[in-house]
């Protein structure tokens, strides 16, 4: 099964049917909790070092995600040719693209981009989402943010 396969069967969906470790409370922030259970993403801290149950967590930090990415930049200097990758969003000044460091602050998210759309979960709505890379642009308002991309961890 495909990435993009994978995200169109996740559309609409509560985090509690990807988390076994129970981290499924609608007032915490679960985009990438999402992404890292929907993508395998088992190191730093995860769910389960959350709710101390037994078994398999994912992440659920952006910025340890985003420094884990073999390669990082800006939206705007996406390779066309790469069709799947991750999406991140926050101030600019928020990241060293240099260093691959993305600052632990709360207006942060993360999404998945596969042809032509990224997958994140919406914390308003408590679900998974589709939009185009514009409407991501558009998650935080105000002056100051970016988008960012990051190639897929192995």
């Amino acid at each position: 099964m495909t990435t993009k396969d994978l995200l169109e069967g996740a559309m609409g969906t509560h985090i509690s049917t990807h988390c076994s470790q129970q981290m499924t409370a609608d007032n915490l922030n679960h985009c990438a909790h999402f992404v890292s259970h929907i993508m395998g993403y088992q190191f730093g801290y995860q769910c389960g070092n959350q709710t101390q149950l037994p078994g398999e967590g994912a992440n659920i930090r952006v910025q340890e995600i985003f420094a884990r990415c073999p390669i990082v930049g800006v939206w705007s200097d996406k390779p066309k040719s790469l069709k799947t990758c991750l999406a991140f969003i926050t101030k600019e000044g928020n990241v060293n693209l240099a260093r691959k460091v993305m600052s632990n602050v709360p207006r942060k998210h993360i999404g998945v981009f596969a042809d032509g759309f990224i997958y994140h979960y919406s914390n308003s709505q408590d679900q998974v989402v589709r939009q185009t890379p514009a409407q991501f642009s558009r998650h935080y308002m105000g002056a100051g943010y970016a988008v960012f991309y990051g190639t897929l961890i192995s």
